[in-house]
């Protein structure tokens, strides 16, 4: 297994009004952040933004560092800060280990999919 923590999909299905309210923060700090010229994923201010400060982040970069590892630390995989998209590692009855996905648009874990085959290999809820 390369997981130590796997989640039933009643379990999954309890943290998703924690995880709306935590994603929709992560989402609107990035916007915030972009909009202010900085890239999120380089860790960095883009060429020709200059901020009046001498720190190397922002505060609400280091918000929603904190916001996103409070998530990993449950266990829980952020795939799309964007798209509010995550996994939750499970096991399948038949004891395969996969992903249930859901997206922060979605009213309710509605499919999973196997560990390598990603977003594009999701199946529906029916076949986990």
């Amino acid at each position: 297994m390369l997981y130590k923590k796997h989640f039933s999909l009643k379990e999954a299905r309890t943290l998703i009004p924690f995880l709306k309210e935590k994603l929709t923060e992560i989402r609107k700090i990035s916007l915030e952040l972009n909009d202010n010229g900085f890239d999120i994923y380089k860790g960095k201010y883009r060429t020709g933004f200059h901020p009046d400060t001498n720190k190397e982040f922002p505060d609400l970069y280091d918000k929603m560092r904190d916001l996103i590892s409070d998530i990993y630390l449950m266990g829980i995989e952020i795939k799309g800060i964007e798209q509010g998209l995550i996994d939750f590692p499970a096991i399948r009855k038949n004891g395969e280990e996969v992903f249930l996905c859901w997206k922060l648009d979605e009213e309710d874990i509605e499919f999973w999919h196997r560990i390598d085959d990603g977003f594009q290999g999701r199946q529906h809820i029916d076949d986990f």
